[in-house]
Parts: structure tokens; C-alpha cells; sequence
């Protein structure tokens, strides 16, 4: 009778020791992305920055994604250059302690999103050689639980540190502390990933068009996200304007979020493997729906208490959902490629949202109010959308779930008579004492 062996096999190890560097790296993400999410419109609004100059703020992600069409022409080719770029856009951070104007937060921000837009395309593609197929969704889950409670604890901390040392001091700490953790993206190592192939603006595109269920999954997140989107500039006005709020209520309802995305995107990835990327998908989108509705009729910061905790379970539906959708779909050849036209069209969409709203409210033809309601109704088509029967759609994704189920209960089969354990337990086993370290 054999023995499971106590000590880890290479797969281990190699699995272990990336998705500890991953964390690492999540987590500078996280605190930077909390502070320039949350807190800089605030900051912003104090200043007298008016909504569509909140606009501009907001737009900044949806400009680097559009920009992000690129990626295969100037984005990192290595773990080193990965590293260098996120680091840059950690770094830009730094700078509003030198110069805070309203023009510089905006630049600053769009390069910031920008050292995430050109990483992220290869950062998918590492995670496919990185991580068994089996594992991804469990592996961008634990992934998401570090980067999310980071953010959580930045808010509560930068909203502190804000109130007491100014908000672009909290700010340049952040970037600071986000510099320090992207040097992890250096130590991974994935040996059959490979240099990845070179594409243009015009084959991000294509690889999209081949794939017609993330052109579906497009539209509705179009919708969806339109909505979410367009809402971002207003929140800033509902802070400052409807209830009055300090820094340190804006941090804890960064927290809140935070926290919600930390505890979700395990149970995420567990949906995900099991059940299928949409079914995360679909549960998600309605969840983010009543978020907003919530933001829309606050009376009192308990309100935005809730809806940040259904915020937050969104976000990371989301995040899971579609890195899973990619994957699933698409070959680690294309997935850089795909990846870059999903952002490039977000992107577009996302510019267009971002500054909607805010026009309509700056000229007088909507309130605070209505406008967030408007921007639910378009994230309520979404929601109908990612929902939406589909037979042939549910079939595939029902049929990968079962695949990966009956290939992982084949091999543990297989492996269990040869050396009493599978080789999916011991990969998870030693991810897990990796992670208890």
C-alpha cells in the first residue's frame, strides 16, 4: 500500500511559489487601486472639481483600456518588463506630492490605469501556464481575496491618513507601497508560456469576432457596465453633496466593498469551476444592480453601507467571471490578444459612460438622483442580457464544468491506485501550505 508522500512534488512548489508572488503583487493593486478609486474624487470634489472634471477621473481606466488596444505592439514581453510597467504606474502616484492640481490628477491617474491596461493581456496569459486549467478559478479567487482586503484596509487607513496629512499624501504613500510590491511580478516563472506573440490593434479584434459568445458577453456588459460606469462621477456627489461625508466614511465604505470582494472571490472561484463562469456572471450582475438602486436612494450613509457590500460582491463576480470566460475560450496563443480587444472596447464604451451622466447633470437636465436611477436602468438591460436563455450558451458552459469535473475524478482515479493521492490534491495541498506560511 502506498503512502501519500509529505513532501511537495516541482508542480507544487512551482504552483506555490507563483501564486504567493501573485499575491504579493495583488496586493499593491489593491492599495493603489483603492485610494485613486475612492478616495481621489473626493479629494477632487473638495477641491472644487466640478462633475465633469470628476468625469475626466472616472474616464481614466476606460482611456488606458482603449489604449490598451496596443498592448501587443509596447506591452511587457517578460515577468521583468511586467514588473517595470506596474511599478511606473505605482510610481506616477508619487508625483501629486509635488504637483496636485486637478490636470495632474487626471494624468496621473490615466497613467496608472494604463501600467495595468498594457500588463493585463499578459498577465492572463501567465496565469494559463502558471495554473492547472482545473485550478484557475480557485487560483484568481485567492488572487482577488488578497488584492480586495488590501484595498479594503488601504481605504480605511488612507481615509485616515487623509483626514490627519492630506489626501494626496495618502495617496503618494500608497503608490509608494504599490512600487515595493511589483517587484514580485519579476519572480514568476512559467516556463511553457513562452515569449508571447506579437498582435496588432486589427488581430484583437479578429481573435473577439471568432469567438461569438464573448461578442455576446460584450454587449451585455456594455450595458451593464455602462451604467456602473456612468454612475462612478455622481458617487462623488452623493458623498460630498447629498450626506456631507468625511474622508474617513468614504474610507469605510471603501472597506466595506473591499471586504465583501475578499470574502466573494473565493466563493466565486468555487462557483466557477463547478458550476460555470455565467452562472457567476448572471448572480453577480443582479446583486451589482440592487447596489446602485441602493446608491440612488440613500437617505443616510447606511444606505451606501449596504449597497458597497453588494458593490463589492459584484466587482468580484465580475473579475472572476470574465477572466474564466476567457480562458475557457480561448487558447493561450490568443488569450493576450483577446484580452486586449475585450479592454479596448470597454474601454470606448467606458469613456463614452463616464462623461454621459455628468454632462447631463452639468447643464441641468437631470439630478443626482435621477441620473443614478438612469444608469440603473441601463445596468438593469445588462443584467437581462448576461441572464437571458440561452440554451446553447448554457450547454457550453454546463459542459466545461462537467469536464473539468469528470477529468479531475478520472485522474484522481488513476493516481490514487498508483501512488495513493491525486495530483490535483497535492497541487491544492501545496498551494495551501504555501499560503498558511
Amino acid at each position: 500500500m502506498h503512502r501519500p508522500s509529505l513532501h511537495p512534488s516541482p508542480l507544487q512548489r512551482a504552483v506555490g511559489r507563483n501564486l504567493t508572488l501573485d499575491l504579493v503583487a495583488a496586493v499593491g493593486i489593491g492599495v493603489s487601486t483603492a485610494v485613486i478609486g475612492s478616495l481621489l474624487p473626493t479629494i477632487a470634489r473638495r477641491g472644487g472639481l466640478e462633475p465633469l472634471g470628476l468625469s475626466a477621473l472616472a474616464a481614466a481606466p476606460f482611456i488606458a483600456n482603449l489604449l490598451g488596444i496596443w498592448a501587443g505592439r509596447f506591452g511587457p514581453r517578460t515577468p521583468v518588463q511586467l514588473a517595470l510597467i506596474r511599478g511606473f504606474g505605482a510610481a506616477s502616484l508619487i508625483a501629486l506630492l509635488f504637483v496636485s492640481t486637478a490636470a495632474v490628477m487626471i494624468v496621473v491617474a490615466i497613467a496608472f490605469w494604463i501600467s495595468l491596461s498594457f500588463g493585463g493581456p499578459y498577465q492572463l496569459r501567465l496565469w494559463g501556464a502558471m495554473y492547472p486549467a482545473r485550478f484557475l478559478g480557485r487560483a484568481v479567487g485567492v488572487i482577488g481575496t488578497g488584492r480586495n482586503a488590501a484595498a479594503g484596509i488601504a481605504a480605511l487607513a488612507g481615509g485616515l491618513v487623509a483626514d490627519r496629512l492630506g489626501g494626496t499624501t495618502a495617496v503618494a504613500i500608497a503608490g509608494g507601497v504599490a512600487v515595493l510590491c511589483a517587484v514580485a511580478y519579476a519572480g514568476f516563472r512559467a516556463g511553457e508560456a513562452g515569449p508571447p506573440p506579437r498582435f496588432s490593434a486589427r488581430d484583437t479584434i479578429r481573435v473577439l469576432r471568432e469567438r461569438p459568445i464573448l461578442g455576446r458577453l460584450a454587449l451585455a456588459q456594455g450595458f451593464y457596465g455602462g451604467g456602473l460606469i456612468a454612475a462612478v462621477p455622481l458617487y462623488a456627489l452623493v458623498y460630498v453633496d447629498r450626506l456631507n461625508l468625511s474622508l474617513a466614511d468614504v474610507g469605510i465604505i471603501g472597506i466595506l466593498t473591499a471586504g465583501a470582494s475578499t470574502v466573494s472571490s473565493l466563493i466565486w472561484g468555487v462557483v466557477s469551476d463547478r458550476r460555470g463562469a455565467r452562472m457567476v456572471l448572471r448572480i453577480g450582475t443582479v446583486i451589482g444592480l440592487v447596489g446602485l438602486l441602493l446608491y440612488a436612494l440613500a437617505p443616510h450613509v447606511a444606505f451606501l453601507w449596504v449597497a458597497s457590500i453588494a458593490a463589492g460582491t459584484s466587482n468580484s463576480s465580475i473579475d472572476v467571471g470574465l477572466a474564466a470566460v476567457m480562458s475557457d475560450n480561448t487558447p493561450i496563443s490568443a488569450r493576450s490578444a483577446a484580452s486586449a480587444g475585450w479592454n479596448a472596447i470597454t474601454g470606448a464604451r467606458g469613456i463614452l459612460a463616464a462623461f454621459l451622466m455628468s454632462a447631463l447633470l452639468q447643464v441641468g437636465l437631470v439630478n443626482v438622483t435621477t441620473g443614478l436611477l438612469l444608469c440603473a436602468a441601463s445596468t438593469a438591460i445588462g443584467v437581462y442580457l448576461y441572464g437571458r436563455p440561452d440554451v446553447a450558451q448554457e450547454s457550453e458552459a454546463r459542459g466545461i464544468a462537467r469536464a473539468k469535473r469528470a477529468g479531475w475524478a478520472a485522474r484522481s482515479a488513476r493516481h490514487a491506485q498508483a501512488a495513493g493521492v491525486s495530483r490535483v490534491t497535492r497541487v491544492i495541498a501545496g498551494v495551501r501550505s504555501v499560503v498558511s506560511r
